[in-house]
């Protein structure tokens, strides 16, 4: 059986049935149920390939995506290695949901949502799924299963999925803004007249992303934005058609040419063995361990600032001619990441009398590098931009944000759960995690008062000095969880749940040794719940807070004096770590409503005030200049205090109809709260017709309403109070999907 409970996303607030993985009590350990979760929760206006982030109220401190566990681990160690990039549920998956913040503290030593799924592995009876979907933009979809049995207990499963994407602005670089390639075969057996089951999965993937959703366009001041003329945000190219880009290798310091695609592609192994095993009617054991190994090159052309050039600022067009007028610069980053890691987790479960508890081990081991070399470059401010040469070269001012290490990582935690069901309609749900996690590796940090490896222009670890760390740490959660019930459909509910974090080897990635302080994160949230046969409601105030947050942020400054072969007035930009803390104080209310056969509606409401703590920090910049900033008590930027969300879906005869709309208010854009982008709303509609038990076809729309939601950040008003600079002023930023119509088929056979 499914063990399923409602829950309540604080962001979203969109009240979803999280379903945990299914529970290893059945009897028959064969049967696996397809999880019905709110489909609107996790749908993503800004991006195709990943899931959308469900935020507490704090930033995410990957930029890669939502956590995904599959067949109980982790699909990947590291979040330099994205997430999104070694998993795809789709037809390969037998159970696709979310955890909640509790289970997740408890199984990652996190509080956040995490996706969840399970994989086919072999099934009784032979059946094949076939799903294809295209868009108006080229974008083509082929994700195909066939699963069934071998004879005595034996079953198998082979899966493919590709993507071929060429994006709403078509590149000119390359035909596909995402080309993805998953192949996955598992096989297993049941034994022991079906008390015990083993299986062993394997997958591949070739994951080729080019992350190019920016363009320009003409910042108001007044929180709104207007397309510049000649220019059409989500459908016009901005960037450059050149293949190659250049680079000074950060480790090596050999200046070094790729192709843009190879410099953005993944490739990864992953061989799962999964083993249960029903040690009596009502305790289980199971056993899952993964290897991967996984090697990504990833070449991030982040967009800089915007400024007007004369011919004394020497730039020219590839054939040697002057330029003049208006420039993009952006940020070249190109990350040459590995991954070997090997999960391992034990979990034994049970039922007895009022409880029902858990006590799992887990055993993880990663051995991973990252060599990030960094340099700038230039384009035309215009659709199909031309490459621009500064002294005669398209690419300069190497490496002052590189980074570099080595190293290996291990966890080793033990974790128990009881959830008791009390008297007088008490409920109470408790777990503790206790986690030792070592580090040891090289890196190329300052040490003491040795400045050798600080990040100059044109750095490199031949300059500087490799530095050896290792380091322990103990880490671990707990939470408590009560749900009193009142009476007539009512509820008491509460949670409070807390964990403690350190570094992970990418803390050590930069020039400044890291803070070796705890980072400890509190969730408290309580209120009421309201179940009939009709409606299912509940509200909640929620507080959050984490402290001794490590990141890295980028500032500009205009140089006062030349540096080097850089001239006076350039803008100059700075990598710099920073250690900070986030508290979110809100209330989620979320209701579903089914009136009537075959309606039903999901509205919800979140309000919260996320705001920084502790923020002070003191940036100095090539020509000497220094000074302190204090953020604390300012809004968080790139986080929405009020979303409201309507989603309602209607079923007739063969039909399905949906929608979902989302309001999303004003953001910050500077560290000021100076400046900010208005509300927007993201829309998502479509109709499911099943012809028959074979056959269904859909037809999807995103962003119905064809909103631009731009969005991003003006580094140059980072630290600025004064915007009276900043009325009609042009800026790049990114957008969301525009108007998508994606058509569809699934045949099952």
């Amino acid at each position: 059986m499914l063990i399923t409970g409602l829950a309540t996303v604080s962001s979203t607030t969109c009240l979803a049935k999280i379903t945990e993985e299914p529970s290893l009590r059945d009897k028959d350990t064969t049967t696996v149920k397809a999880s019905k979760y709110n489909t609107g929760l996790f749908l993503n206006a800004e991006a195709d390939e990943k899931t959308r982030e469900i935020s507490l109220g704090l930033p995410t401190n990957a930029a890669g995506s939502v956590q995904v566990f599959e067949d109980g681990l982790p699909v990947s160690y590291t979040t330099a290695i994205y997430h999104y990039k070694s998993w795809h549920g789709g037809t390969s998956a037998s159970y696709t949901g979310s955890v909640g913040p509790m289970e997740t503290a408890m199984r990652m030593g996190d509080i956040a949502y995490y996706a969840n799924s399970l994989n086919k592995v072999g099934s009784d009876k032979r059946s094949s799924t076939i799903k294809y979907s295209l868009n108006q933009y080229i974008q083509n979809k082929i994700d195909a299963n066939i699963t069934g049995p071998l004879g005595k207990g034996w079953g198998y499963s082979l899966n493919a999925f590709l993507n071929f994407d060429r994006g709403s602005n078509h590149l000119s670089v390359y035909p596909f803004r995402d080309r993805h390639q998953f192949y996955k075969g598992a096989i297993s057996k049941l034994f022991a007249e079906n008390k015990g089951e083993v299986s062993l999965v394997y997958q591949y993937v070739n994951y080729m992303s080019i992350k190019e959703n920016v363009g320009p366009f003409v910042f108001v001041g007044d929180g709104s934005v207007k397309e510049i003329d000649g220019f059409h945000l989500g459908t016009d190219n901005y960037y450059v058609s050149d293949r190659d880009f250049t680079f000074m290798n950060f480790k090596t310091g050999k200046m070094t040419t790729l192709d843009y695609i190879k410099g953005n592609t993944d490739n990864s192994h992953h061989v799962t063995m999964n083993f249960s095993y029903l040690l009596r009617e009502n305790i289980k054991f199971t056993f899952h361990s993964r290897f991967k190994s996984a090697e990504s090159s990833r070449t991030s052309m982040n967009i800089s600032g915007i400024e007007t050039v004369t011919a004394d600022n020497k730039y020219q067009y590839a054939d040697g001619t002057t330029f003049t007028g208006m420039i993009q610069r952006r940020n070249l980053l190109h990350f040459d990441v590995s991954e070997h890691s090997w999960f391992n987790t034990a979990i034994l479960e049970g039922i007895s009398n009022r409880h029902k508890w858990q006590a799992g081990l887990d055993l993880w081991f990663n051995s991973t590098g990252n060599v990030t070399s960094s340099g700038s470059t230039a384009h035309e401010l215009k659709n199909n931009p031309k490459r621009l040469y500064r002294n005669g070269v398209a690419f300069y001012n190497f490496n002052t944000s590189g980074e570099y290490y080595d190293g290996n990582d291990h966890k080793i935690a033990a974790f128990v759960s009881d959830e008791f069901k009390g008297w007088k309609g008490l409920n109470v749900k408790a777990f503790l995690r206790v986690e030792h996690q070592g580090l040891d590796g090289e890196s190329a940090n300052n040490i003491g008062d040795d400045t050798s490896n600080s990040r100059i222009s044109d750095f490199n670890l031949t300059k500087g000095k490799i530095t050896p760390f290792s380091r322990s740490y103990m880490n671990g959660g707990l939470g408590l969880k009560l749900d009193q019930k009142l009476g007539n459909g009512f509820n008491l509910i509460a949670e409070y749940t807390a964990v403690r974090k350190h570094n992970h080897l990418l803390n050590f990635a930069g020039y400044q040794v890291p803070n070796d302080n705890a980072s400890d994160t509190w969730l408290l949230r309580g209120g009421l719940s309201y179940r009939n046969s009709w409606l299912n409601v509940v509200s909640q105030v929620l507080y959050i807070s984490q402290n001794n947050m490590q990141t890295h942020n980028s500032f500009q400054h205009s140089l006062e004096k030349e540096v080097g072969d850089l001239p006076l007035g350039y803008t100059e930009t700075v990598d710099l770590p920073i250690i900070y803390g986030i508290t979110s104080l809100g209330w989620t209310t979320d209701a579903v409503f089914s009136p009537f056969k075959g309606f039903r509606v999901n509205i919800a409401l979140t309000l919260r005030d996320p705001q920084y703590k502790k923020f002070v920090f003191n940036p100095t910049f090539s020509d000497g200049v220094s000074h302190t900033y204090d953020f604390s008590g300012k809004n968080v930027t790139n986080l929405h205090k009020t979303e409201v969300s309507v989603s309602p879906a209607y079923t007739i005869n063969k039909w399905n109809f949906y929608l979902t709309a989302r309001y999303i208010s004003k953001q910050y854009i500077n560290k000021t709260n100076s400046l900010y982008f208005n509300e927007r709303i993201e829309t998502f509609c479509g109709v499911n017709y099943t012809m028959n038990r074979n056959v269904k076809f859909t037809l999807n729309i995103i962003n119905l309403l064809n909103q631009k939601g731009a969005s991003g950040s003006i580094s140059s008003a980072d630290l600025v109070e004064d915007t009276s600079n900043y009325h009609n002023y042009i800026m790049a930023g990114t957008f969301i999907r525009p108007f998508t119509v994606e058509m569809g088929v699934t045949v099952n056979l």
